[in-house]
């Protein structure tokens, strides 16, 4: 298995969660080993709990850090050679390092292959450097690396995106991500004052803060953004950091540095509403957190969480009508305490329900027994 990040980082958001939840709810029918890097994203030094260049045991499975440079990719080319494994897991489609590599390693050696995109065939991710993406999809065809390759969808709308990107005859396979299994412990009542809006996520062009702050321009009533996650992209910070400064005086916004996995829920539920207008997520692990938390969640209609209006539960707008998103949070700023801490519940109750997460596993399962199968 490779993922690019991996515990103990955490500022690589999403895969890290799917791929530990992966662990521990499967690790005792499948034996997981995942080489990662030796940093965590953004850092330039590495980490100092683990040993380098070789195998740790981390909770239930055996992870290898690779070093930088030359030495990392030599270090992943010999550990693919000793062929001790069934499947190679990529859990990328554009890392040269984690996924193009070791793609072209287990192709040569006749390995089966597992490829999850993490939501990069999206229409949002897709349109961020859209040159060099279509030049790599290009040449991955070209290449027939598509070939033989099974293709893990997180849900029904990446299975689309993956055959629009890559054609209507690849072998796609639906197996939901192991969500969130922490709830929140209680549910404050919504105080008087302003309505506490939160986002959590790497700031970068993909998750939207930029759109988010957009729409705060046209909000009424008083509201208070806090955003939690690493500048991924110093210059899209810059020009959030811009319309901060721009926004009416009823309008806070405060940037609370990062939170680690453990402490992402406990902080939610602080909160009255998650807004999240992301431009594209496969799974979106954050929204299941913050449902987890018995959030109201305000996101776009960009990712597999769907009809939150008709389940009452939240709201899913499509991104070409901002004025949309600002009129929510005007709604919820004036909604009496006992009704929104009537939808908290409801929040609750509907994610307990989602995240028993048995038919995740099995869908997990039997992807990998799929594609040992496969001649």
């Amino acid at each position: 298995m490779f993922t690019g990040f991996y515990l103990p980082g955490y500022k690589g958001g999403g895969p890290i969660k799917t791929i530990k939840n992966l662990f521990d709810q499967v690790g005792d029918e499948i034996t997981f080993k995942l080489i990662t890097s030796d940093r965590d994203l953004g850092d330039t030094s590495p980490y100092t709990s683990v040993s380098r260049g070789t195998w740790n045991q981390v909770g239930n499975a055996s992870v290898f850090y690779a070093q930088s440079g030359k030495t990392g990719y030599a270090q992943i080319a010999r550990q693919l050679r000793v062929k001790d494994y069934d499947l190679v897991y990529l859990n990328s489609f554009f890392s040269p390092r984690f996924s193009f590599l070791p793609l072209l390693m287990a192709k040569a050696l006749r390995q089966r292959v597992v490829l999850g995109p993490r939501g990069e065939f999206s229409e949002g991710a897709l349109s961020l450097k859209s040159g060099k993406k279509r030049v790599f999809i290009r040449v991955f065809k070209l290449l027939g690396l598509h070939r033989g390759t099974v293709f893990q969808a997180s849900s029904d709308f990446e299975a689309d995106d993956i055959r629009r990107t890559l054609g209507q005859h690849v072998d796609v396979q639906v197996a939901e991500n192991i969500g969130a299994q922490e709830y929140a412990e209680q549910l404050p009542s919504r105080a008087t004052g302003p309505l506490k809006a939160v986002f959590v996520s790497r700031i970068s062009p993909k998750k939207n803060l930029l759109g988010a702050l957009e729409m705060l321009q046209q909000v009424q009533h008083p509201l208070v953004y806090d955003i939690y996650g690493p500048v991924e992209d110093e210059e899209y910070w810059q020009q959030c950091d811009k319309v901060i400064a721009g926004l009416p005086p009823h309008i806070q916004v405060h940037h609370r540095g990062s939170l680690t996995p453990d402490d992402v829920v406990k902080y939610l539920e602080k909160y009255d509403v998650f807004f999240f207008p992301t431009k594209g997520e496969n799974y979106g692990h954050v929204i299941a957190e913050a449902l987890c938390a018995g959030l109201p969640t305000l996101i776009a209609n960009t990712t597999p969480w769907r009809n939150l209006q008709e389940q009452g539960i939240g709201w899913d707008l499509p991104l070409n009508s901002p004025d949309s998103f600002s009129a929510v949070l005007d709604e919820l700023a004036t909604m009496c305490a006992d009704e929104h801490h009537q939808m908290r519940q409801r929040v609750l109750a509907w994610a307990k329900n989602k995240f028993s997460q048995r038919d995740a596993i099995k869908a997990n399962i039997a992807l990998f027994k799929y594609a040992y199968e496969k001649n």
